[in-house]
């Protein structure tokens, strides 16, 4: 009976790779970001060793991820009006496109900093157009009683990737160079592209498209309670995430460790995400989510409390653990609240906005926070004002109803 009872509990943690839409696009979308977690480890590493200051992994997670702020509404309402299949394979292929300069650069010799920004800023564009698609196609692949395991295993990937990538990054860097992690994550594009390929869904009949942003924050007005939500997201994101980009700076001046020591503090981030992924997934729609959006931030904040005050490479590997832990725990539930109360002919449009709050928040995040950490030469005291910012995030959610 015990034994009955795991495995259906096993079924009902991963009840939507019943489809086969969303197993072919998971194993893609898995293969593909421990590629891409890989590449940015590396890139990150070297942006510090190639300037030893900690804004400049700072700006290059800016760089990446800014565009989305601006472009990201954009995205969502493209993808509500074109065939989100074939605009995905185009968005990977343009990536693959971005890995593959990554690597020539590096193999004549010429990866600079410039460089490295410059790549990642075409791939920053991209994504803006990437992430919404990717988020509003997600629904088509399964049926909408398991739209919120299908946001969870989505992290659950995301997030075993964030573990596996830096493991891989790690190793590669200490034993063969760069050139690898590179060529690993330009192989990785390949994945998704021949997954994506195989997906079968009703074609969508291409609709006319006025590129203007407004349709999402339309949508979001008459759902006082999801605006209030897509905020305080925005808020954490800038937060919380840029603890990513002090790691390095953190992992070298603080703790005085090489890359070995560096990737394991960023896996244990992942594997602490993939520790809410799972309990997201297994959890469902049999929880009050106020409650665990707030658990998570209480989770987050005593995670960055620690990281900002412990000498012990031991205490700071477990509070990324539970930084981890919390932050996705967060950002999946938040995100199914989103994904179940938004109208099909809204989806792209709001996630969208979802993809611009976050995006938003994280280079914004990193072109404070870095900076201060070196104006100040304290990369803990920025870690201690991030716990403040995450704990007064709690508390507006505390007092705030947002579902």
């Amino acid at each position: 009976m015990e034994c009955a009872d795991y495995y259906a509990e096993r079924m009902r943690t991963f009840r939507s790779l019943r489809h086969r839409n969303y197993r072919l696009y998971f194993v893609g979308q898995l293969v593909s970001l421990i590629g891409s977690w890989t590449q940015i480890t590396t890139l990150m590493w070297l942006a510090h060793e190639l300037t030893h200051e900690a804004k400049w992994p700072a700006f290059l997670a800016a760089v990446q991820i800014g565009p989305t702020f601006l472009l990201g509404p954009w995205g969502g309402a493209l993808a509500d009006r074109v065939s989100k299949r074939g605009l995905i394979m185009r968005t990977q292929m343009v990536f693959l496109g971005c890995a593959l300069a990554l690597l020539a650069f590096y193999l004549a010799d010429s990866l600079t900093i410039w460089a490295m920004l410059g790549v990642m800023f075409v791939h920053g564009v991209i994504q803006a157009i990437d992430l919404p698609t990717r988020l509003a196609f997600v629904p088509g692949l399964v049926a909408r009683d398991d739209l919120s395991n299908a946001v969870a295993l989505n992290s659950l990937l995301f997030n075993v990737a964030r573990a596996v990538g830096p493991a891989i990054a790690a190793v590669l860097l200490a034993s063969a160079g760069p050139v690898w992690c590179f060529l690993l994550n330009a192989l990785s594009y390949l994945a998704v592209i021949i997954a994506v390929a195989c997906i079968r869904v009703p074609v969508e009949p291409p609709r006319e498209f006025a590129p203007s942003a407004g349709g999402g924050f339309r949508a979001l007005a008459s759902k006082p309670g999801l605006l209030t939500l897509v905020l305080i997201s925005g808020v954490v994101a800038s937060g919380g995430w840029p603890l990513l980009a002090l790691l390095p700076s953190f992992a070298a001046n603080e703790m005085k460790l090489a890359e070995g020591g560096y990737g394991t503090l960023l896996s244990c981030v992942g594997i602490g995400a993939l520790g809410a992924a799972l309990t997201a997934a297994t959890l469902g729609n049999d929880v009050n989510r106020r409650i665990i959006l707030l658990g998570g931030l209480i989770l987050v904040g005593i995670a960055l409390v620690g990281i900002s005050t412990t000498p012990l490479f031991g205490v700071a590997a477990a509070g990324c653990v539970l930084f981890g832990f919390g932050m996705i725990l967060f950002f999946a539930t938040g995100q199914t609240v989103v994904q179940l109360d938004i109208a099909d002919a809204d989806r792209g449009k709001v996630m969208g906005v979802w993809a611009m709050m976050l995006s938003a928040g994280v280079p914004l995040g990193n072109l404070v926070l870095g900076p201060l950490a070196d104006y100040l030469n304290d990369v803990r005291a920025v870690i201690a004002v991030q716990a403040g910012v995450v704990t007064m995030a709690a508390l507006f959610l505390l007092l705030r109803r947002v579902h």
